[in-house]
């Protein structure tokens, strides 16, 4: 369980990170923005000690993409489209597929 944790608190600082590189522009920002990079690969690490390093890896990836899409179209005005919901669509049936190999 805390392996969850831990790899969704990366995400979460992923998703952080993510907005912080386009938006930020007072060294405040750029500070949080870094500490956040940092804090996602620190608490990546140490999922990946809990768990398979390749699911890990792949779920931090998948939850920081998705979680950033949604924070664009909910806060950025992106628009949703049929291409980003099919490949969004596509990722998560890979991770599924992924896990069930892993057994």
């Amino acid at each position: 369980m805390l392996s969850w944790v831990l790899l969704l608190a990366a995400s979460g600082l992923e998703i952080a990170w993510a907005a912080g590189l386009k938006y930020a522009q007072l060294p405040l920002e750029w500070a949080v923005t870094l500490a956040c990079i940092a804090g996602s690969f620190i608490f990546l690490v140490l999922a990946t000690k809990r768990m398979e390093a390749s699911i890990a890896y792949v779920l931090f990836v998948t939850f920081g993409t998705v979680g950033t899409y949604a924070l664009d179209v909910c806060f950025f005005d992106k628009r949703i489209t049929l291409t980003a919901v099919t490949a969004i669509a596509v990722i998560l049936f890979s991770i599924i597929q992924l896990k069930r190999e892993e057994g």
